[in-house]
C-alpha cells in the first residue's frame, strides 16, 4: 500500500517536473526474476523509474540516502536496498540476491554514484555478480535530462527521455575465470545502456562501441571457410 501511495506520488511530481517520454516499455517482463541497470544521473533517479514501470521495483541506493528526511522513511518501509559506498557492502548483495530468487525486479546503477561529470563512468561488477548467481535476465534502461530537473536554466520543466532496451541473459564460456567473466558481464551491460545513451554522454564506453564497431566490420569483410558439405566447384581449366 504505501509502495502504491509513493508511486503514485512521484507519478504526479514527474510530471509536474519535466516532460518524459518512454521507448520500449514492451521490454519489461511482467512477472519473474528480472535485474534493471541503468545509468545514474540524479539522486531522483529511482523514483523516475519506479514512477514508469508497471511494477514493483526494489533498488539499490546509498545509505545516506535512507538517513534522508521522508525519503529515507519510505525507502526503509518499503525494503529498498541500502549500500555502503566505497567498499564491497556484502550485506547488500545478499538482499538482492534473495529478491532475485524471490522473483522481484532490482534496480541497480552499476557506476555506483552519480555521474556528475555528465557521460557514463566506469561500472563496477556487483550487477554482473547478481546476473550470474541467480541467472535473473537483465533489462538495460538509459535516460538522458535528469540532471536539468530541480537545477539549472533548463530546470522550468526540461525534457527527459527514457529507453528501455532488451531483455537478454548473459552467456559466459565454460572455463573462463571468475573475474574475467564478471568484466565481460559488465562491460555488455554498460556496452548496452551505452548505446541507447546520447553520444557525448558515453564517456568510456564510447571507445569500446568502437572498437565493437571495428570489430564487426572486419569480421563482415574477412571471407568465409566453405561451408561443410557444400559441393565443390572445380576451378575453370
Amino acid at each position: 500500500m504505501l509502495y502504491a501511495l509513493l508511486k503514485a506520488f512521484f507519478w504526479t511530481l514527474t510530471h509536474l517536473l519535466c516532460r518524459y517520454r518512454v521507448i520500449g516499455r514492451e521490454h519489461i517482463p511482467r512477472s519473474g526474476p528480472v535485474l534493471i541497470v541503468a545509468n545514474h544521473l540524479v539522486w531522483y533517479d529511482p523514483a523516475l523509474l519506479a514512477s514508469i514501470f508497471p511494477r514493483r521495483l526494489w533498488f539499490m541506493a546509498k545509505i545516506e540516502a535512507f538517513r534522508w528526511p521522508l525519503i529515507g522513511l519510505g525507502a526503509r518501509l518499503t525494503g529498498q536496498i541500502p549500500v555502503q559506498r566505497g567498499q564491497s557492502d556484502r550485506a547488500a548483495l545478499e538482499l538482492a540476491l534473495a529478491y532475485l530468487r524471490q522473483g522481484r525486479a532490482v534496480l541497480i546503477f552499476p557506476e555506483g554514484t552519480v555521474a556528475r561529470q555528465g557521460h557514463l563512468l566506469a561500472a563496477h561488477t556487483g550487477a554482473a555478480m547478481l546476473a550470474l548467481r541467480t541467472g535473473a535476465p537483465i533489462l538495460p534502461v538509459a535516460h538522458s535530462g535528469t540532471r536539468h530537473v530541480f537545477v539549472g536554466r533548463r530546470a522550468l520543466w526540461p525534457r527527459v527521455d527514457v529507453q528501455i532496451g532488451e531483455l537478454y541473459r548473459p552467456q559466459v564460456p565454460e572455463g573462463v575465470a571468475r573475474k574475467a567473466a564478471l568484466k565481460a558481464v559488465t562491460e555488455e551491460l554498460m556496452r548496452r545502456i551505452a548505446l541507447m545513451t546520447p553520444l557525448e554522454e558515453r564517456g568510456p564506453y564510447e571507445t569500446l562501441l568502437s572498437e565493437t564497431e571495428g570489430l564487426a566490420e572486419h569480421a563482415d569483410t574477412t571471407p568465409q571457410p566453405p561451408v561443410a558439405g557444400a559441393a565443390h566447384q572445380p576451378k575453370d581449366a
